[in-house]
């Protein structure tokens, strides 16, 4: 019988990482952490399993060579320079003084300045795959706090590969490592990947030009792998890692017009490697390690996760943000990522590690992983309490706020439903004022002439500042779920008649919303479903009245089925047909040839005959509503009817029916 040893070694590797991942996902953990369980459990220092990892490394090789392309992919231009400055003041600076403080420890305990230096490096990197799908998951990836940590998110992903670079210069010159050295083999990779990201730039687009020409996916896919592989190939004949050409390549093709296929093309074939990439990595923990030094690897994972969730929040803090914001960005990023790995496994191919060393730094960057979600999970109610005492103490944010008006509307969030509520409140003379926790945002509403003010609006200190006691309306419109919240019930408390208007992104805040005390929530998702449902109407060329009926019927009905939750999915949407069904208005001309004139309402009878109601009566440009029986009809009247689609419909016929001879 032919035996192939590689395919029994990824059949245990897919059999035990599979349940694995199954349990930790039900339980909120990422399912990285469960590939990296799953090489604990069955490697050589494991249950030995698996014992051949030159195999597995390989296969993990080309999972790192997929994960740098996917990120070329991903990285665009335009989308870095929207978010300038989280990006590069809030990652750069991030980096350097993580690294930094890496740095400065190992030189008061002795260690080479490249250890430290790669050290300082693997710390400084925070997750990208764990904390942007927690993000998503708990839809608050639009959220001040979401927008800010993928900043910095992106930022790290792009200095991995300078990382890489310096680290290669490290441990190339390692005999005679200097900063003169290291700068020279740097200098020396720049020239040569810039070489071949012109070669690269010129070459690719007219390959892929004319193979997308034909139609052909599997061509297409063969396409991406040579550009991906060969792109790696001809970097590392130069002397650099695959994983910098395959990020080359990727960067290519992400200003292409092919970007978004070749990802969706890419995906799988990434995933699948890379999990293959951290299973090995888990491979290579020792468990008789781990288990003899857990208490120390325990403080060194709280020092870690301690150390970067203070540089971040004074980062977040200095660029403009709230003590709460900072917090749970610095909470959120606090560990250490899978890049990470990478850096790792070349700072052990190049001797700078030792086992000691590098078997601690393995178990802290796993140990840190394992509890993100978790530290995810509470960041934003514990920063919340951490805000409230540091508000009570008096290190909050001074308001610029004068001469506050009376009864006017409270506008929190300037993104875009703000911006066009400020804008409609100013023209029609309504008093209001803007507060928004963006210094950015803050100077554009102050820039187009409203009365905006930089705070957090879930502080009572901020609100009663903004005069919430004597507001007639606040309405507001951020993405922050536990914000939102927050800003509800605080300001339901301190003004009992003040009307609360809360835009929100799904429909399962609404209930609690409304148990706050909002008085109209209005769900994005539910909105975009009227939006959709008006739309195929109107292509159907049904009546704009009819319509605008429609709308508000739903939305009225609609609103209150929602925040009925013991409604079962078959009642809600029988209860939509119902609201669909329900009566709607339309309207009748008497023309000279009509039965119609010359009779009263008594006399039509269409109420008990066809079940509409005539509501008003236009004559000669007045409208006669509620019309008496004897009301007498004449010839160009106009009956303003109501009743449902059948109703109606049957109202007609008998409108049509018969004509004066």
């Amino acid at each position: 019988m032919e035996d192939i040893p590689i395919l029994r070694d990824i059949v245990v590797l897919l059999a035990v990482s599979v349940p694995i991942s199954i349990v930790l996902t039900r339980m909120g953990i990422h399912t990285i952490v469960g590939f990296l369980l799953t090489g604990v459990l069955i490697g050589p220092h494991g249950l030995g399993l698996v014992t051949d990892l030159e195999d597995v490394e390989m296969l993990a090789q080309i999972g790192i060579v997929l994960l740098l392309f996917t990120v070329g992919i991903e990285f665009s231009f335009a989308k870095m320079f929207q978010i300038k400055k989280e990006s590069t003041l809030g990652g750069g600076l991030q980096i350097l003084l993580t690294t930094g403080a890496v740095v400065l420890a190992g030189y008061i305990i002795h260690q080479p300045f490249s250890v430290s230096l790669l050290v300082g490096f693997i710390i400084a990197l925070s997750s990208s795959a764990i904390v942007l799908k927690l993000l998503i998951d708990r839809g608050d990836i639009n959220t001040t706090h979401g927008i800010l940590s993928f900043g910095i998110l992106l930022f790290q992903d792009i200095c991995v590969v300078i990382m890489v670079m310096i680290i290669q210069a490290m441990g190339t010159n390692s005999a005679e490592l200097s900063l003169f050295n290291i700068l020279k083999a740097s200098g020396k990779a720049v020239v040569t990947i810039l070489i071949i990201l012109v070669a690269v730039s010129y070459m690719m687009p007219r390959v892929f030009y004319h193979v997308v020409r034909l139609r052909n996916r599997e061509v297409f896919i063969l396409t991406i792998v040579l550009a991906c592989l060969g792109t790696a190939w001809l970097t590392s004949l130069a002397g650099l890692s695959l994983a910098i050409g395959a990020f080359i390549a990727g960067l290519v093709i992400s200003e292409s017009d092919y970007s978004n296929q070749v990802v969706a093309e890419v995906l799988p074939f990434r995933d699948t490697f890379s999990s293959l990439f951290f299973i090995s990595i888990g491979m290579l923990l020792e468990i008789d390690y781990f288990i003899y030094h857990v208490h120390w690897l325990l403080l060194l994972s709280i020092g870690v996760i301690l150390l970067k969730t203070t540089i971040l929040t004074s980062i977040s803090t200095i660029l403009g943000y709230s003590i709460r914001i900072a917090l749970i960005v610095g909470l959120n990023l606090s560990q250490i990522g899978e890049f990470s790995f990478i850096l790792l496994k070349m700072g052990q191919d190049y001797g700078m590690l030792t086992d000691g060393l590098y078997q601690t730094i393995l178990s802290v960057t796993i140990m840190t992983m394992a509890v993100t979600p978790f530290i995810c999970r509470w960041s934003g109610e514990l920063s919340m309490k951490i805000g409230l005492y540091l508000g009570r103490t008096g290190i909050h944010y001074e308001l610029e706020a004068e001469n506050i008006p009376s009864n006017h509307v409270m506008i929190v969030g300037y993104g875009l439903n703000g911006r066009n509520l400020a804008r409609v409140l100013k023209e029609t003379g309504i008093e209001y004022l803007v507060i928004d926790m963006n210094t950015d945002r803050v100077r554009q509403a102050k820039k187009e002439g409203h009365p905006a003010f930089f705070g957090d609006a879930s502080f009572p200190e901020i609100l009663r500042a903004m005069g919430v006691e004597r507001a007639k309306m606040i309405v507001v419109a951020i993405s922050d779920p536990v914000s939102t919240r927050r800003i509800v019930k605080t300001a339901r408390t301190l003004n009992t008649a003040i009307s609360i208007i809360v835009r929100t992104r799904y429909l399962r805040e609404v209930e609690d919303l409304y148990r706050l005390g909002a008085n109209q929530v209005i769900p994005e998702e539910f909105e975009t479903s009227v939006e959709i449902f008006a739309r195929v109407l109107r292509d159907y060329r049904v009546p704009g009245n009819i319509i605008q009926n429609q709308i508000d019927l739903i939305r009225q009905e609609g609103y209150a089925m929602l925040r009925n939750p013991s409604l079962s999915r078959d009642e809600r949407l029988a209860s939509l047909v119902s609201v669909l069904e329900k009566g709607i208005t339309d309207t009748f001309y008497v023309d000279e040839k009509s039965h119609v004139a010359g009779k009263t309402l008594s006399q039509l009878n269409l109420r008990k005959i066809t079940g509409t109601t005539v509501i008003a009566i236009i004559r000669k440009g007045t409208a006669r509503t509620n019309p008496p029986a004897d009301f007498r009809i004449e010839r160009g009247d106009i009956l303003v009817l109501l009743g449902s689609h059948a109703e109606l419909n049957s109202a007609f016929e008998l409108l049509k029916g018969k004509t004066s001879g």
